[in-house]
């Protein structure tokens, strides 16, 4: 009966323990994919996707992808300094946007900013949990 005891509850253990590594999923919670991923996402949903590092006397890199009415741009910046250059530059030249966002000296990410429609910006496989501060 011991024994019998022993194993139903090694067995509980066990699966408790799967249960749990499961919920460690690094792709749960904010996430921005790099500029291959995102190009290699993008290119999967059908839109047109062009990435360079030639941003004038700027320094990073620029991703742009479009499909009909859906588009997204998306700047890595080395330098901080060019985020409100990048994000003015962005929100003057398109209106119909769902996301445009400035992210400055993240420990994770860096430096970025992006504007786009909601579907380019889900295909691109951006992910954003908004925290009720």
């Amino acid at each position: 009966m011991k024994k019998l005891f022993t194993s139903i509850l090694v067995c509980i253990l066990s699966v408790l323990a799967l249960s749990l590594m499961a919920c460690n999923d690094n792709k749960n919670g904010t996430y921005f994919p790099s500029s291959d991923e995102m190009k290699t996402n993008l290119e999967s949903g059908g839109y047109t996707v062009t990435v360079t590092t030639d941003l004038g006397n700027k320094n990073g890199t620029y991703l742009s992808a479009t499909k009909d009415s859906e588009y997204i741009y998306f700047y890595w910046l080395d330098n901080i300094e060019d985020c409100d250059y990048f994000y003015n530059l962005l929100e003057e030249n398109h209106t119909n946007y769902n996301s445009l966002v400035k992210i400055e000296n993240d420990d994770k990410f860096g430096n970025l900013v992006y504007c786009g429609t909601t579907n380019a910006v889900n295909i691109a496989g951006i992910k954003v949990v908004k925290v009720k501060v």
